[in-house]
Order: structure tokens, then sequence, then C-alpha cells
């Protein structure tokens, strides 16, 4: 079963938490969306991050999906919101899709549909580097993009430290099994209400990809945040929590 923290709610919908690529469950640590949902959050480390053991099977977005729903059934959860940034987008709409029975609702933040050939080839180069030389190979450069415009303060720090300890077997081996990620086929099948929300200074997934996730999925409610890079929920936590609340007690209405 996947590594994961949880902050336990009196019950209700629960907030499964998934972090980006570099990442590890303790992206979420600091942003206080603990108390956001009636049944509290569980934020997961995917499989090769934090202290989650890679095994044997390719990291793809398939293979997380499906480890995700087996912890939804190991947990017990019955209601969930999957929220994913970046590529942990690509794993909640995967999810979603193949879990209707359990997803009340989505939120993919800096999202994108498929893996574009550009971002493959640097993605490769990355895994490449990674493998030869360890994550000091892509440092500083693949932090300070995905803060863009961002300050260097306490917050950088913390996720460049974060970033730099995770394992550079199970980093490489997560970038191999994105390349060609598509998930254009689920997230058109999504029935449940969907945000999307991308940062205005992402240079990594900019709003058009954000906006074309949402152009795919039925009825999704898009949002740009403008002073957010490509780790929104990170980098504006405040507004982040604002739409995320918003969404959830909009689902409560409806009673999605």
């Amino acid at each position: 079963m996947l590594n994961h923290r949880r902050e336990h709610g009196p019950q209700g919908t629960t907030l499964l938490l998934i972090h980006p690529l570099g990442g590890d469950g303790d992206f979420w640590s600091d942003l206080g969306l603990g108390t956001v949902a009636p049944g509290g959050s569980v934020a997961v480390d995917l499989a090769g991050a934090g202290t989650s053991a890679l095994g044997d099977r390719p990291a793809t977005i398939a293979r997380h999906a499906e480890d995700l729903s087996d912890l939804i059934d190991a947990l017990g959860l019955q209601r969930v919101v999957p929220v994913g940034c970046a590529i942990g987008s690509m794993t909640a709409a995967a999810l979603a899709a193949r879990r209707p029975d359990r997803v009340a609702g989505l939120v993919l933040a800096n999202a994108v549909a498929s893996t574009i050939p550009s971002a493959r080839a640097m993605l490769a180069a990355r895994a490449d580097a990674v493998e030869r030389d360890g994550m000091a190979a892509v440092l500083p450069e693949a932090v300070e993009r995905a803060f863009l415009d961002q300050p260097q303060d306490a917050r950088y720090r913390r996720y460049y430290e974060r970033f730099a300890a995770q394992d550079a077997a199970g980093y490489a081996a997560s970038i191999r099994g994105i390349l060609d990620a598509d998930i254009r086929s689920d997230l058109a099948a999504l029935a449940c209400p969907t945000l999307v929300v991308t940062g205005g200074s992402d240079v990594l997934l900019p709003p058009e990809r954000g906006q074309e996730v949402a152009a795919l999925v039925p009825g999704a409610r898009y949002e740009t945040v403008a002073e957010a890079a490509h780790f929104l929920p990170y980098q504006a936590p405040d507004r982040f929590r604002a739409l995320l609340t918003e969404f959830l007690a909009e689902i409560d209405r409806t009673g999605a």
C-alpha cells in the first residue's frame, strides 16, 4: 500500500492529495487542507516518491491510478475528491475515470492532458541526467523554472530541500513513466464536478494547457491564479484553499 499521511475528519468527503513530479506527500503538509473537507485528507507518496517503493512496475499514470484505487479501498474511503498538481492532476483524472463510484468531485491544478513532444525530449534528458549524476544534476534549474517569478523565501527553500532529497532512481523512473502519458479519453469520460486551476506564471504547463483540459471535461470550471507558477497550491495557498472550499460547498449544494 502507498505510504500516506492522513488527517481525520468526523465523516464525509475526504480529500485525496496527489503531489507533482519531484515531490511527495509533504508537498501538502503546510497548506492547511486537512480541515477543508468534512472527512479530512489523505496525502499520498506515489510509487517511487517519498517513502513509497517503486517496485517492479513502470511508474505510469495508469499504475498510479491503480495504486490509488487500491488505497481508497484499503482505507474504506466512500467519498473522495482527488486533488492533483501537475502530473498529480493527470493521476487524479485517471483515478476519477476509473472510480466514479467513489469520486464526488475533482480538482486539477497546473493540469495537462498529454505529454507534448517538446516536453518529452526535455524530460527524457532530465531522466538521463539524474540516472547518471543524481538529483544534483537538475538543480537548481528544475526548481527555479517551477518557481518563476516567485520569491526565494523559506517556502521556496523547503521545497528545494524536499526535491533534492528525493530518490534519484524513483524520480527518473517517474519521469520515464509519463513520457507517453495521455489522459484525453479519461477527461472526456468524466461525469463528476471538476475544477481546473492554472498558475498565470507557469511556463512549464501554461494556462492554455489547463484550458485544453477544461475544454475536454464536460461542465468543468476553469480558473487562473495570476500570482502562481507551476505549483499553484503551494505558491498561492490562501487563494487555492478558498477556491477549494468554494468548490466543495458547491458539490454539497448540488448533491453531486
